[in-house]
């Protein structure tokens, strides 16, 4: 939900601009335990997988009876796939691959709450590994970060609605 009727101050607006940049560069680093700090203690992290329906179909009657979605997480969860990418056991991220991900489009509105602002970005991330492993993935997110400019942001809600029906990526290891 898009709050038109309550936009933010162009320093509000700047400051989640660089917060998104650096984001993104501290997981093209692979600098998750800095990543992680961005994170609010209550934060839920959505990548849910779609269905596509033509435009007659009725999309309410869609119930899913078993979740089928990439990413479902809470903190306790994504610390534990932070550290699963951390250790280099799993073959898909040793060695690393080389990722960047671009963020655009970003748009920011005051939420219901004082301390809670909605920001609407664009995600594409590019990852090329070994000689033959590359691939890419889009998405739009819709983000609620929670806190202030004097005492920093915390990312307390993210939802990431990805473009593909098919994944061009060998994996879902990171993050958007």
């Amino acid at each position: 939900m898009v709050m038109a009727d309550k936009p933010v101050s162009m320093e509000v607006a700047m400051h989640f601009g660089q917060l998104l940049a650096r984001e993104a560069r501290l997981l093209n680093q692979f600098q998750y335990d800095e990543w992680v700090n961005l994170l609010h203690p209550d934060i839920h992290y959505s990548v849910p997988s779609r269905r596509s329906h033509t435009m007659r179909a009725n999309r309410d009657s869609d119930v899913r009876r078993i979740s089928l979605d990439h990413y479902d997480d809470d903190l306790r969860i994504l610390k534990m796939k932070i550290k699963r990418l951390q250790h280099p056991g799993p073959s898909s991220v040793d060695p690393r691959p080389r990722e960047v991900r671009v963020v655009s489009n970003i748009e920011v509105f005051n939420g219901d709450r004082v301390d809670d602002y909605l920001v609407y970005s664009v995600i594409v991330l590019y990852r090329n590994r070994l000689l033959d492993e590359d691939g890419s993935i889009a998405g739009s997110r819709a983000d609620v970060w929670r806190g202030s400019l004097d005492d920093g942001f915390k990312l307390y809600r993210r939802t990431v609605e990805i473009t593909q029906n098919t994944m061009l990526l060998a994996n879902m290891n990171g993050f958007l």
